[in-house]
């Protein structure tokens, strides 16, 4: 009985948070760049594979804790340390990397698949942003085509969540 009623009320409330949170848009825009990034290899090591996190620790201090489960409970962490880019280091997209790994299994922002990027600059309002395309269409576009774009953005945040190219 309570298994019948609990289900729609669900599916209502995720149906109003998907109509109300994001605003649909389209427009014409530029093609700034492409990017493709091979598929991730297995195994792989990427230099930020281990990032360290700071989080409050139980006695009011701060402590840093790693990501993905990188170290054991028991062992110490270090303290996130930042340091100078190194002379034949990059940064993409908010990764530090050595320019001959961009772009190959070992890039850090590559995932399971391959990745086919277009990066793209809104004509009406000014807004850059990168849109995933299959690889047919990243192969048709050139550097300054112009190509129609729908995309959703946050109502509040104007940050753009999902795009495709028409």
């Amino acid at each position: 009985m309570l298994r019948t009623s609990v289900l729609p009320c669900i599916f209502a409330v995720f149906l109003m948070i998907g109509l109300t949170g994001c605003e649909k848009k389209s427009g014409e825009a530029v093609v700034l760049a492409k990017e493709h990034i091979d598929a991730r290899l297995p195994n792989a090591e990427t230099p930020n594979a281990a990032v360290a996190l700071p989080r409050e620790s139980p006695g009011g201090g701060q402590e840093t804790t790693r990501a993905a489960g990188t170290q054991s409970e028991s062992e110490p962490t270090p303290d996130v340390e930042i340091r100078e880019m190194a002379d034949d280091e990059i940064a993409v997209d908010g990764y530090v990397m050595k320019p001959e790994v961009r772009g190959t299994g070992r890039d850090p922002r590559a995932l399971k698949d391959e990745q086919w990027i277009v990066k793209v600059r809104m004509l009406g309002n000014g807004h850059t942003f990168q849109v995933l395309a299959d690889r047919a269409q990243w192969e048709q576009l050139r550097e300054n085509d112009r190509v129609r774009v729908r995309y959703r953005t946050g109502k509040y945040t104007g940050t753009v969540w999902a795009a495709e190219i028409e």
